[in-house]
């Protein structure tokens, strides 16, 4: 490649884009100085102009080389470098890239890009013909043509899986976190039956968790910390201290960070995984995993969904995309919606844990969430009440997110998740609601624990709506002790 051709192909490029940036540089002052009238018709005179004038002023004043194909390689790089950029982004990056930005994006370059090429080829007609017009005409439109039908298969399959409509499930947002804020006089957090018998003061646990365990900790350190002798709820002003204690930020397995770091004494959620045990030891930590509360990943349908029950291994088939259709597994001849959660929230966790066992699943169904008037974003998909949906979570958020009771729990394996067999452990996905830390506790740390894992404790874990863990110990999963249901569940566990 020559040093004239390479300053052709660089120039050519450049001046392709240029354009845009002109026409965008170009309208915003007269935006301010000029009344909206004569800027529309300014506005249309300049897109109309700065494109044509670029192209034309190439074709006049390049030096093209002999051969089609080397002669017109500059100006289809503009329309593979857009695509190419749109199927990186449709295939690496598809969260928080709304549908409508690529869209708008070819709406915004194409008119522009063709008004250039126009008046290139108009301008060009007065200048000598290239050589090898056809070889050069295949060579060129042919990659083309392979990226246009790439880009418009990977669209499609993003589309495919992208939804909308009005019955989606709303997600438990920051306003359902308040209501469980110990800081608020107002919150929805449950009482104890009698005033405790033990209250904290000075320097008190900083605490962490998960959504489905805010309800269970928060109540707790309420009752602790917020309520007078008489069990009567103290004022705002002294409350601040629990606003400062207790974390509710994250809401997701990310908190467990939080134990390493120092930044947080005690996490409740689902216990964690044998990986993350093993990273602790290797910093020279010592977990302690403390059950407190029965819980169970649960999959659910509508209500009019023939499906009963499904298997662990078909389970895993489904959300590995191996099984696509309902009437696979006894159903009727829909394509299965099967809804999944973001990375790192806890249902998601032990749908990995559980379910999958290190497989990668199904790329997850998307939505094009609006987060402000004029911008949305494209997430992974709330649950929508569908016919041919399949939803799974936690067994408490079960309550929240279907107040109504318009879904229903699948068995797996032929274990209907009931009070019952969450609490035997015969329900294979039951699992235990944790008290964790990896860092030895102050004492008022330890005065919490020891007051939650006794009877005051799990009567309040009770009447919060949970199925409080039978060993008034709590069984230190970690250590190996524990009651038989803990015991078993990990067996379990490792045959699985």
């Amino acid at each position: 490649m020559t040093r004239k051709y390479l300053c052709y192909l660089t120039t050519a490029t450049v001046v392709s884009f240029l354009p845009l940036p002109l026409i965008l540089g170009g309208l915003f002052p007269l935006m301010k100085v000029l009344p909206p009238a004569f800027f529309r018709l300014a506005a249309v005179i300049i897109i109309l102009a700065i494109p044509s004038a670029c192209g034309w002023l190439l074709a006049a004043r390049a030096h093209f080389p002999p051969t089609f194909a080397a002669k017109f390689l500059p100006l289809l790089l503009p329309p593979l470098l857009a695509l190419g950029a749109a199927l990186c982004c449709l295939l690496f990056f598809p969260i928080d890239i709304p549908l409508a930005m690529y869209a708008l994006g070819g709406v915004i370059f194409l008119p522009l890009y063709a008004l250039f090429l126009l008046a290139f080829c108009l301008r060009n007609r007065t200048r000598e013909p290239a050589r090898e017009r056809r070889k050069g005409m295949l060579r060129l439109f042919l990659p083309l043509a392979v990226l246009c039908v790439a880009t418009g298969l990977t669209w499609q399959s993003v589309q495919d899986r992208t939804l909308s409509g009005d019955d989606v499930v709303p997600l438990l947002d920051w306003e359902f976190a308040e209501r469980y804020s110990p800081h608020r006089v107002d919150n929805a957090l449950t009482l104890p039956a009698t005033p405790p018998s033990l209250r904290l003061v000075g320097d008190l646990p900083r605490l962490d968790g998960t959504l489905a365990a805010l309800p269970l900790y928060a109540a707790a350190f309420q009752a602790l910390t917020c309520l007078d002798e008489d069990g009567r709820p103290l004022t705002d002003e002294a409350r601040f201290e629990a606003e400062i204690a207790v974390g509710w930020q994250r809401g997701d397995m990310r908190g467990l960070e939080g134990l390493a770091d120092g930044d947080t004494d005690i996490f409740f959620g689902p216990p964690p995984s044998q990986r993350q045990l093993d990273a602790w030891r290797a910093q020279g930590l010592t977990p302690n995993v403390r059950p407190l509360a029965h819980e169970a990943l649960v999959f659910f349908v509508q209500k009019d969904n023939p499906v009963r029950s499904l298997s662990s291994e078909q389970l895993r088939r489904i959300y590995t995309g191996e099984i696509t259709n309902w009437e696979e597994v006894g159903g009727r001849d829909e394509r299965i919606l099967p809804f999944q959660h973001e990375k790192n929230n806890e249902n998601q966790y032990m749908l990995a844990r559980f379910i999958l066992r290190g497989e990668t699943p199904l790329p997850a169904l998307r939505e094009e969430l609006r987060s402000c008037d004029f911008l949305s974003v494209n997430v992974v998909s709330r649950y929508y009440k569908r016919n041919n949906a399949l939803g799974f979570g936690l067994r408490w958020y079960l309550g929240q997110w279907f107040p109504d009771g318009d879904v229903r729990p699948l068995a797996v394996d032929g274990v209907l998740p009931t009070d019952a067999t969450v609490r035997d452990g015969s329900y294979p996905l039951a699992l235990p609601l944790c008290m964790i830390s990896c860092r030895p506790l102050d004492a008022e740390s330890r005065a919490f624990r020891d007051w939650l894992l006794g009877p005051e404790g799990r009567d309040l874990i009770r009447r919060a709506g949970y199925l409080p863990w039978d060993d008034e110990s709590g069984g230190n999963v970690e250590n190996g002790g524990g009651s038989d249901d803990t015991k078993k569940r990990k067996d379990t566990e490792e045959a699985r």
